[in-house]
Formats: C-alpha cells, sequence, structure tokens
C-alpha cells in the first residue's frame, strides 16, 4: 500500500509544522576546531563586545534563520563558498552587520545549528584572498 504524504497547511489539526529557514529558529554552535587564525585566542575585548551584540541581536531574541539572513548575511562577493572542513566540502557564508568589518564565517549542519568555523574580527579572510 502506498503511503500519502500529509500537506501540513491543509490540516489545521496536526500539530507539526515545515521546518524552512522562514519559521527555523536561528542558532549556532562551535563543534569543529576554530581556525587558528580566526579564533578567540586571536579576538581584542572590543572584538568580543562585538561577538556579544550579534549573539544578543540573534540568538536571544528568537529570531529565525530567514530574519538573521535579511540583516546579517554577507552578500558582497558572492553569498555562499565551497570550503573543505576536516574533509568535507561545505557550503560557508557569512554574517556581519553593515559596513562593520566583524564577520563570522560558517555552515548550516543537518540539525539546523549555524557552525562557526572562523571568527573573523577584521574581515581579514578576504583581503587575503
Amino acid at each position: 500500500m502506498a503511503k500519502k504524504l500529509t500537506n501540513l497547511n491543509s490540516n489545521p489539526g496536526h500539530s507539526g509544522s515545515k521546518l524552512t529557514k522562514s519559521n527555523a529558529v536561528f542558532k549556532l554552535c562551535i563543534q569543529e576546531k576554530l581556525d587558528n587564525r580566526y579564533c578567540f585566542s586571536c579576538m581584542k575585548p572590543g572584538d568580543l563586545k562585538v561577538l556579544d551584540k550579534f549573539l544578543g541581536d540573534t540568538v536571544e531574541k528568537h529570531l529565525t534563520i530567514s530574519q538573521v539572513d535579511k540583516m546579517f548575511l554577507r552578500t558582497r562577493g558572492g553569498v555562499k563558498s565551497k570550503e573543505i572542513i576536516n574533509g568535507v566540502e561545505r557550503e560557508v557564508v557569512h554574517y556581519g552587520k553593515d559596513r562593520k568589518t566583524f564577520r563570522l564565517h560558517g555552515y548550516f549542519n543537518s540539525d539546523g545549528y549555524f557552525v562557526i568555523v572562523q571568527i573573523d574580527p577584521k574581515h581579514e579572510k578576504h583581503k587575503q584572498a
């Protein structure tokens, strides 16, 4: 017997929901060793304050991935790049605010977390490329 897929939008009594960027809450983690050139030990106290503000503006406010993308996703020079991280090709994006130099580089894992791989407080990574 064939299984019928349920349209969650047409079943108002259904308690499940689709996981999309528009309703998935933005969450982040560090699950891999950070790049030595872009890690906490390279940060100055002012850089930590910028990171703290980013966390307050995103995670603390329970924003969705779409909301964070709209506010912080850097699109100049391409939104995404392919990089090999621990032997796996990942689609890496970077977040930053307006004309500020601070950037977080990472990818989204299968659990929906933004995995930070580089903290780039002076936006030096793309200047070197």
